[in-house]
């Protein structure tokens, strides 16, 4: 009874707001507008804010997840270009964030394996550059840098983890992105940040086989204080209404948990 009247209350609001609408709203003749024409009027311009016909080419959402032998990560981001589009040149704000999990062979936990969660945050800011009839092609150049967190909570207290605990640091990267004989795409990205010393490398090089696919081979290693690995692998990439989504699999080498299988799936914009 008590969800019931709550609902007719609700109507009862939403009706008098819109009868009032159409009460206040400015007329344009001299026959006043119909409850449904109020509304209208009402809603147009708060649909018009949220939808915000140009944003698509200001900011891009991304994400993706990464699965292998000795850890989880999933992460999700924002690039938004502050003034003009993604698609030209110039100033970037880009915010992403992360959550995972990783384990690693230690005296301490019991079995000899320690389970850890990974949160991670950050801001940065930077430029888009493009270069052109670099090779006879056009060679687009990412950088930016700044705010870095990261929280790694192991399940077995372990002193002798230099990564364990939360630290706050600075963060820098650099893309480059490039078509190579106009149907190979070259692509290579880099990172290194102040907290727990950690940093990221991977070049790859798909050949297009049209528009929508393509497939090549990547390379990465990555790090931080506790750990280090190195990654050997194919990539498929797929386009799709803006969107490149990006399979890839392989070999790795973990220092801490010996060799083993990586899958990734990210996606991103071609900007």
């Amino acid at each position: 009874m008590r969800e019931s009247a709550d609902r007719h209350a609700l109507h009862f609001v939403v009706a008098a707001f819109i009868l009032a609408a159409s009460f206040f709203a400015p007329r344009a003749n001299a026959q006043a507008p119909t409850p449904i024409q109020a509304y209208e009027r009402w809603i147009e311009p708060v649909v018009s804010y949220l939808t915000i016909p140009h944003l698509h080419q200001k900011l891009d959402v991304f994400g993706g997840i990464d699965s292998a032998k000795a850890n989880t990560f999933a992460w999700m981001g924002v690039t938004y270009a502050p003034m003009g589009t993604l698609a030209e040149d110039g100033w970037r704000l880009r915010f992403m964030g992360g959550m995972g999990r990783y384990s690693y062979q230690t005296s301490i936990a019991p079995g000899g394996i320690n389970d850890a969660n990974v949160f991670s945050g950050e801001l940065l800011g930077g430029y888009r550059k493009t270069f052109d009839n670099i090779f006879g092609n056009a060679l687009y150049v990412g950088a930016f840098a700044g705010l870095h967190y990261e929280d790694q909570i192991l399940v077995y207290s372990d002193p002798s983890n230099p990564a364990r605990g939360s630290e706050a640091g600075i963060k820098a990267s650099l893309e480059l992105y490039s078509r190579v004989w106009q149907r190979y795409i070259a692509s290579a990205f880099g990172s290194v940040s102040t907290v727990l010393n950690k940093y990221y490398a991977k070049a790859s090089l798909l050949y297009e086989f049209n528009e929508t696919w393509a497939l090549g081979g990547e390379i990465a290693t990555m790090g931080d204080a506790r750990y280090s690995e190195d990654r050997a692998g194919i990539a498929a990439s797929l386009t799709w209404r803006r969107k490149i989504f990006v399979l890839s699999a392989g070999a790795l080498e973990n220092s801490g948990r010996g060799s083993g299988a990586y899958t990734t799936l990210s996606v991103y914009s071609p900007f």
